[in-house]
């Protein structure tokens, strides 16, 4: 007998609802693909220039990079997070810190917070005259909310983006305009979602690897249907993907955000046919029975399944492959010469192979004291990405601090190649919380529970509209 039971989908939403808000954000963790999280809930810690390490041949390359002349007066800045940009006392500092704190003699204060206080915390230091300098947009929930209510300020005064260290990064900085000037630092694309899985159970089950799929530019939907398909049929508890990323994974496929910016305006795209292809595979993969039960199990995932060849694909940040202990860490899938991981497989009704993302990136805070100490690190931070000594840095921090094999890396360096050319940014999270309450909810409800699509999408888009007309007033 199958034992893939579904609940009632009247059930189910309301369990989803109720459950799932721990998950309202898909994101993962914060701060870049380290992860992060953050501080104690209602808390407030501020450190400064905590020891860190750089291994005296990694300091040695650093100095070869090249990076803008600065003068500064003063040399230290105060970033606002829910994760402190110094790292631990003893970890490998990375390549912008380093040459932040050696070149410039730079300093960076943390003032970490509880991930849910950092909108309160940032809005009560900018009234009362004490604003940090910087603050992460990573968790793509600040732009352009921010800009609305003067939290942020424009950085082009600051920054030249058409000169060597951001020309090449036009593209996306561009995408983070609102009306006509820059309010993101944006130094590089994040992986928002890829696939893992585990190689040795994908061999036992006679399936091909998605990597050498990937080589062959035959890592699509069809593809990656028909492999879960396969797997399925080979027993009833076997599952094709389980957790919170699968809906917003296939969708940032398509190049198409739910809500996107574009010539510096806020743009509404639940309509369009290429996000309803995006619906009508999720609704093919819950139909099918192929998605991990979670309904079953109290609205819980189990990316150990993977590891154990009961679920064949989880997807997730790249953040999780660089933990380890924690829920959805690189441990949970199996021994690390096991574990593979590719980009979500390729739209196919598109040209160009779209990669859901988040941004690596910073925005500058009104009534910061010192817009010039973080205009120097931002350089210090375009100067580090995609540079040949920084990526060897970073290469051996990965193999010798989180026990990647070389075969991990190579397709990390692949992945992010694609990202940075193909980037497709969700701004649904970063608007307003009554557009994110509109949204959220219902785009998950439609994949967990199999709802139609046109149905759900009809009941939302009246109110989605709403906000983003709203948002658009707010352009001067």
């Amino acid at each position: 007998m199958n034992r893939k039971r579904i609940l009632s989908a009247s059930a189910a939403a309301l369990m989803l609802l109720g459950m799932l808000s721990a998950c309202s954000t898909e994101t993962g963790g914060t701060g870049g693909e380290g992860g992060g999280g953050g501080g104690t809930q209602g808390t407030t810690t501020t450190t400064s220039g905590v020891p860190s390490t750089m291994a005296p041949e990694q300091q040695e390359q650093t100095e070869e990079i090249k990076t803008k002349d600065f003068e500064l007066e003063n040399k230290s800045i105060t970033f606002l997070a829910s994760w402190p940009r110094n790292p631990a006392n003893g970890k490998n500092k990375d390549v912008a810190l380093e040459l932040f704190q050696t070149r410039y003699g730079g300093e960076i204060i943390d003032h970490t917070v509880a991930d849910d206080m950092r909108f309160d915390e940032l809005a009560k230091l900018v009234s009362t005259g004490q604003s940090p300098d910087f603050f992460s947009v990573g968790d793509m929930d600040s732009f352009p909310k921010c800009v609305f209510n003067k939290t942020f300020m424009p950085l082009d005064d600051y920054i030249d983006f058409n000169d060597e260290w951001w020309s090449s990064k036009k593209a996306m900085t561009d995408q983070f305009i609102f009306g006509d000037k820059h309010y993101v630092g944006a130094v590089g694309a994040e992986i928002e979602v890829l696939l893992i899985y585990n190689k040795a159970v994908v061999g036992a089950n006679g399936l091909p690897d998605p990597a050498d799929l990937l080589k062959k530019g035959e890592w699509n939907w069809n593809t990656c249907l028909e492999m879960m398909r396969t797997f399925c049929d080979k027993g009833d508890e076997n599952y094709a993907t389980d957790g919170w990323w699968v809906a917003s994974g296939f969708s940032g496929t398509t190049g198409v955000p739910y809500i996107g910016m574009k010539d510096g305006k806020v743009v509404n795209n639940l309509r369009d046919s290429l996000l309803e292809a995006a619906q009508d595979l999720l609704y093919t993969i819950r139909k099918e029975e192929m998605a991990y039960p979670v309904w079953d199990y109290g609205w819980t995932s189990n990316p150990g399944n993977v590891g154990l060849g009961k679920t064949l694909f989880y997807p997730c940040g790249m953040w999780a492959l660089t933990e380890v202990g924690a829920e959805y860490s690189l441990d949970k899938y199996g021994d690390v010469k096991d574990v593979g991981f590719v980009p979500m497989p390729k739209c196919p009704y598109v040209d160009d192979y779209y990669i859901p993302a988040r941004v690596t990136g910073y925005a500058l805070v009104s009534g910061a004291p010192n817009p010039e100490g973080v205009a120097c690190y931002l350089y210090c931070e375009a100067a580090a990405v995609g540079n040949e000594k920084s990526e060897q840095i970073t290469h051996d921090q990965y193999i010798n601090e989180y026990g990647w094999t070389e075969d991990m890396w190579e397709m990390r360096v692949t992945i992010y190649d694609m990202v940075e050319e193909h980037p497709c940014f969700d701004f649904y999270k970063g608007i307003t919380a009554r557009l994110f309450d509109s949204l959220d909810n219902p785009v998950k409800d439609a994949y967990h529970n199999a709802a139609s699509w046109t149905t759900t999408r009809e009941n939302i888009y009246d109110r989605v509209q709403y906000e983003v007309d709203e948002a658009n007033k707010n352009i001067v």
